[in-house]
């Protein structure tokens, strides 16, 4: 079963930050590349957009 994570939540979770700290990725940096990327994709026209609403709000974690 999948669990939901708000961009927030994925940001003050302690493993994200881990690895973002051992990788030198600042969570601000991490942040705005995930909200680009989805912005990216809300603009594909390939895309079904349920799919694209799903990248701006949570990500899921299997």
């Amino acid at each position: 079963m999948a669990t939901d994570m708000t961009l927030s939540e994925v940001l003050r979770d302690p493993l994200i930050r881990q690895v973002l700290r051992a990788d030198g990725i600042a969570p601000d940096v991490f942040s705005a590349a995930l909200k680009q990327a989805a912005a990216g994709l809300r603009r594909s026209p390939g895309l079904p957009r349920a799919s694209t609403e799903a990248l701006t709000g949570s990500i899921s974690i299997e």
